[in-house]
């Protein structure tokens, strides 16, 4: 009985059905734009954050990681140096396949 006067379709609630369609949409999408321009904002407070700590002089960095970055200086170097002697050995290599070569 309290329904009796309510009608099931008209016009002007698919109107405002496509209204309400429209206006959640835009929503949605503005959502999306701020949610982007938050993680935008974190990220750059994140890199300012991290360089001024960098240049504090009371600021102490990981010990751990500061052994990491010897370690990798030193792993590094000797990579460098096994890279050096290789191209040394291969052009011996070569020389001497070369006065094998002339020899025969």
């Amino acid at each position: 009985m309290w329904n009796a006067g309510r009608e099931t379709s008209t016009p002007g609630t698919e109107l405002s059905e496509n209204q309400a369609k429209k206006e959640k949409e835009r929503l949605i999408k503005e959502l999306q734009l701020i949610t982007e321009e938050r993680n935008d904002l974190r990220d750059r407070l994140r890199f300012l954050t991290e360089r001024s700590m960098k240049n504090r002089s009371h600021f102490r960095p990981n010990p751990y990681y500061e052994d990491l970055e010897r370690m990798e200086e030193a792993v590094m170097s000797i990579l460098h140096n096994l890279e050096m002697e290789n191209t040394e050995v291969h052009e011996n290599n070569h020389k001497l396949k070369k006065e094998i070569t002339f020899s025969r």
